[in-house]
């Protein structure tokens, strides 16, 4: 799954079918980012720092990096997180 795509002269989060600029970026769309990580199966392509270099507008390789860091963050501790929503929060199986 990429995260980013950088067209050379603009940047874009890819959120499902969408793609949405940095600046035109919503607490919800940070959400769907962080739950689309979250269920996935598939391996998360995080932006490199030359990706992040190359973002020509300096507002937006700072919200860029910023949001990046915390998905690299989030995605390398995905498993603990995990873990820990399944230990506080088992299965409830049917006895019927």
């Amino acid at each position: 799954m990429e995260i980013l795509i950088n067209d050379g002269n603009r940047c874009f989060f890819n959120i499902g079918e969408q793609r949405i600029s940095p600046q035109d970026l919503s607490k919800d769309d940070l959400v769907k980012i962080f739950n689309s990580i979250y269920e996935s199966e598939n391996e998360i392509k995080v932006p490199d720092d030359s990706m992040i270099a190359s973002i020509k507008n300096p507002i937006e390789k700072e919200i860029v990096d910023q949001i990046v860091r915390k998905i690299k963050e989030f995605s390398d501790n995905i498993e603990n997180i995990r873990q820990e929503i399944n230990s506080q929060f088992p299965k409830i199986e049917d006895t019927k």
